[in-house]
């Protein structure tokens, strides 16, 4: 019983990476957590607990359990025993890949509810965002609310879902906070309307609310703001789109943030220097702008005025 007991223990610590890639998968390491993949999409994420144990969910946030439960999800017809020889001595032969199931080219329509509305537009005035504005991304089609997180929504020239990033409301200790949905096409960014004269560009969904409220808050008629979707990222600018925008603007802003450490400042920095560049070369032109000392991004310094903790005149 002991015995059995100890091989339990080790088996729900072991890293699963070997057993894994032995079924066909690729694993990319993420600091505790294993992305498991094939042909490109993310099928099972994987994260190592304080305690030393592993537990798996499946592409859409689903738990399955720990590692064991993972092993006979993937082979239902071995044995409890067996799935632990699994993960304790490797699979006895190299098996055939798991069948690829069809490649999703765009992201699902989440349903959404009324009291995920409710609880997304909750966490989003939490944050500061008024809810004129929220009114406003809403009838855009900028942002919707699904499955305990707020959706930023890119789309096509149809008005067809391409890019949704979900940014999940209550994320616990394990848990990335937001992520982009399967079949997301970073070349759609999310853009919430406004002002085509004046474009902001910005890193995440609940910046572009914020700026659109810090415009307000200055007697501005609020300007279009893209979400790139990271400082690196520069797939929106193949968008004719998103180009044509840019070359009829009378002024584009691409929008920096402060980081916690020399290192990512540097990376982050970097990042932006590159998107604009490439603006510079669309246009020939492409201002920047960087929030106060000790304000991490837009979207703080937007909670933070509302507070009434002031902060400097927006560029």
């Amino acid at each position: 019983m002991l015995l059995n007991t100890l091989r339990i223990v080790e088996s729900k610590r072991n890293d699963p990476t070997a057993y894994l890639e032995g079924m066909g998968f690729s694993v990319k390491r993420e600091g505790r957590h294993l992305s498991v993949r094939m042909g490109g999409d993310e099928h099972y994420r994987i994260t190592r607990k304080s305690d030393g144990h592993w537990v798996a969910c499946d592409k859409t946030g689903n738990g399955i359990g720990d590692t064991i439960a993972l092993v006979r999800a993937l082979e239902p017809s071995l044995s409890f025993i067996e799935a632990l020889e699994r993960l304790t001595t490797g699979p006895v032969v190299q098996r055939e890949p798991v069948p690829e199931p069809a490649r999703r080219t765009r992201p699902a329509r989440l349903p959404q509810t009324r009291a995920d509305r409710h609880a997304g537009r909750a966490y989003l005035q939490g944050r500061g965002v008024s809810s004129a504005t929220l009114d406003h991304a809403e009838r855009s089609g900028f942002l919707r609310y699904a499955g305990g997180g707020v959706l930023f929504v890119g789309r096509d020239a149809n008005g067809g879902l391409r890019n949704v990033s979900k940014r999940l409301i209550a994320p616990g200790p394990d848990e990335p906070p937001k992520r982009d949905l399967a079949g997301s096409d970073k070349t759609y960014p999310p853009t919430l309307p406004g002002n085509p004269r004046v474009v902001w560009i910005v890193e995440g969904g609940v910046d572009a609310l914020a700026a659109r409220d810090l415009a307000l808050r200055r007697g501005k008629v609020p300007p279009t703001v893209i979400v790139s979707g990271g400082a690196g990222v520069r797939l929106f600018l193949d968008n004719p789109a998103v180009k044509t925008l840019l070359l009829h603007a009378e002024s584009v802003v691409v929008v920096r943030d402060n980081e916690s450490t020399a290192k990512k400042q540097a990376e982050t920095d970097a990042g932006h220097d590159r998107q604009l560049a490439r603006i510079e070369a669309l246009r020939g032109s492409c201002a920047d702008w960087r929030p106060p000392a000790g304000v991490k991004d837009v979207a703080e310094l937007n909670r933070r005025e509302g507070m009434g903790r002031g902060g400097e005149e927006w560029a």
